[in-house]
């Protein structure tokens, strides 16, 4: 009976190891093309063809997705696609962008994410809808309505049993200026994705849903999670001459850090903080692989 019990055994794990294997040539083969297609978003000669390209690489890209151990699958040369993962393993953002011939990014996601109701990984499409997005600051969106950039962090909280993400990103914006932006994002009941809540406390009265920092495109900002102290921190940002003020594509770091420390559920900012300890313990640290990332 044992012998018997042992062949059974041995015949499930050889079928699970054959299936494991089809799986993974099935992801190998749409990698391949997703790598193609990847390469001419970036390259293309004009906006029409990277556009049609852009399109077969979010079809296939939702194509293979709906498998169900894709979500292990690294896609790893997809070198110019973002793939970042949730500190809890939750979920995962391929993140994009097309660069346009008039200087202007339009950016893109899908986010896969595990549905705890009907215990199965679905994924959702970003649409980038930043340039109609009135006082964006204090908007609550939605995978239809999103203020498109490219995340190169996120930042895991839970509060009263909700999870919450706080993501770093970042947009290019156009030759004039560059933004760093740091929204909230959460699922519904429902499993939908929502972006933007009211926890960034500006001060005890004031509060905003999102930050974006925008700044003269010829600089560089920084804005990191230091995890040990909870903070996010980042350049105080001011214009260049007097005069200018209020006319973002002029500002540049003064050298000082402000930060937003989390707090209760709350971000809470801190004006003038003295950072320089943790700013070059972060520069010491390895800087991700991946080209499209920002520092």
């Amino acid at each position: 009976m044992k012998r018997i019990l042992f062949i059974i055994l041995i015949l499930l794990i050889s079928i699970s190891s054959n299936a494991q294997k089809g799986n993974n040539k099935i992801f190998a083969n749409y990698e391949d093309t997703l790598k193609k297609l990847s390469y001419i978003i970036m390259n293309g000669q004009n906006d029409e063809e990277k556009e049609k390209a852009n399109i077969n690489f979010i079809s296939n890209l939702n194509k293979v997705l709906e498998y169900e151990k894709s979500f292990k699958y690294p896609f790893d040369s997809l070198k110019v696609v973002s793939r970042i993962y949730s500190p809890d393993n939750n979920f995962r953002i391929f993140n994009w962008y097309i660069y346009n011939d008039n200087g202007n990014y339009i950016y893109y996601a899908t986010i896969q994410h595990y549905n705890k109701y009907r215990k199965k990984y679905e994924f959702f499409n970003l649409t980038d809808n930043s340039e109609n997005i009135r006082n964006p600051e204090q908007k609550d969106l939605n995978a239809e309505n999103w203020y498109g950039c490219l995340y190169y962090d996120i930042i895991y909280i839970k509060k009263n049993g909700r999870k919450f993400y706080t993501l770093l990103g970042w947009d290019g914006n156009n030759d004039f200026s560059t933004k760093k932006i740091i929204d909230i994002m959460s699922f519904s009941n429902k499993e939908k994705v929502k972006f933007g809540l009211p926890i960034f406390k500006i001060s005890k009265t004031e509060s905003q849903k999102r930050i974006i920092l925008e700044y003269d495109s010829r600089t560089s900002v920084s804005v990191k999670y230091h995890k040990k102290e909870k903070k996010i921190i980042f350049n105080n940002l001011t214009p260049q001459k007097k005069g200018l003020e209020g006319l973002k594509e002029y500002y540049v770091p003064e050298g000082s850090f402000n930060s937003y420390k989390y707090k209760k559920g709350k971000w809470w900012f801190e004006k003038d903080i003295d950072a320089r300890n943790k700013i070059m313990d972060q520069q010491k640290k390895k800087k991700p692989s991946n080209g499209i990332l920002p520092n």
